[in-house]
C-alpha cells in the first residue's frame, strides 16, 4: 500500500473527522484529526492495520497557532510508512482522551504521561495518570517544556509526593532500590507478589532527568544539539 492509497482509504472511512492528510515525505503520512476522533483513528491503525506504536509527542505551538499539538506516531512496517495522528489542542481547553486506556494501546502509557508532565496536556481515561518524569517535589502547574518556562528555572520545593501504586488485595510488596546503576539513573521498583508469583509492579525513575530537551529547544542551534546528545549517557 502506498501513502496515497492509505490517505484515500482513511479519508473515505473517517470523512470530515480527518481535517487534513499530508504526505510531506514519501514514507510519512500525517493525519490531522478532530479531538473526538483521535481514539477511533488510533485504534483503527493499531488494531485493524497492525500499526506498531512508536511514540507520542507533544509540542507547544502557541507561537504559531495559539495552541498545542499531540502526535501519536505509528509504523506500518510492511508498507514502509510512518503514520502520525495529529491533534491540535486549544490553550484554554488542554486535554485529550488517552489512547492507552480508550484505544487499548498499553505501549503509549509512559509517552502520554510524559506529555502530561512536561506540557500540561491533561489525560482522560488513562489507567495510571500519576507523574512519571517530574520529580516528587516539583510544584503543581509548572510544565518545563512549555516555551514560556525558563530553561534555567528553579522552582521552590514542595512537600507533597505523588501516591504510590496500590498492590492487588492480598499481595506482598517487595521494594527494590533505590537502585543506582553506575550512579547515573537511580530508580525505585516495587514488585507485588503472591507467594512466588509476580502479580504486578510499580516504578519510579527519571530521578536524574537532565532537561536536555529544554536546553536543546531554547539554547542550542541545529548543529549543537547532536553534539550534546551524543555525549550524554542514558537519555
Amino acid at each position: 500500500m502506498t501513502a496515497r492509497e492509505l490517505i484515500v482509504q482513511m479519508t473515505s472511512r473517517f470523512g470530515p473527522r480527518i481535517r487534513s492528510a499530508d504526505n510531506p515525505v514519501p514514507d510519512m503520512v500525517i493525519f490531522t484529526v478532530e479531538r473526538d476522533a483521535v481514539v477511533e483513528v488510533a485504534r483503527h491503525i493499531f488494531h485493524e492495520r497492525s500499526g506498531r506504536f512508536v511514540i507520542t509527542a507533544g509540542t507547544d505551538y502557541r507561537d504559531a497557532n495559539g495552541g498545542y499539538l499531540v502526535d501519536h506516531v505509528f509504523s506500518l512496517a510492511a508498507d514502509h510508512l510512518f503514520v502520525t495522528v495529529r491533534t491540535p489542542l486549544a490553550e484554554d481547553d488542554l486535554w485529550i482522551e488517552s489512547i492507552t486506556g480508550s484505544a487499548d494501546i498499553p505501549a503509549a502509557n509512559w509517552a502520554e504521561r510524559e506529555v502530561q508532565d512536561l506540557l500540561g496536556v491533561r489525560l482522560r481515561n488513562h489507567p495510571d495518570p500519576r507523574r512519571l518524569v517530574l520529580a516528587d517535589d516539583w510544584p503543581e502547574g509548572l510544565h518545563p517544556l512549555r516555551r514560556d518556562f525558563p530553561w534555567n528555572g528553579n522552582p521552590p520545593a514542595a512537600e507533597a509526593a505523588p501516591p504510590l501504586k496500590e498492590p492487588p488485595p492480598g499481595a506482598t510488596v517487595v521494594p527494590i532500590g533505590p537502585f543506582f546503576p553506575v550512579l547515573e539513573e537511580p530508580s525505585y521498583w516495587r514488585i507485588f507478589v503472591e507467594g512466588e508469583r509476580v502479580v504486578g509492579g510499580d516504578y519510579r525513575g527519571f530521578y536524574n532527568h537532565r532537561g536536555v530537551e529544554k536546553i536543546a529547544d531554547s539554547q542550542l542551534n541545529y548543529n549543537q544539539v547532536p553534539f550534546l546528545a551524543e555525549r550524554i549517557c542514558g537519555i
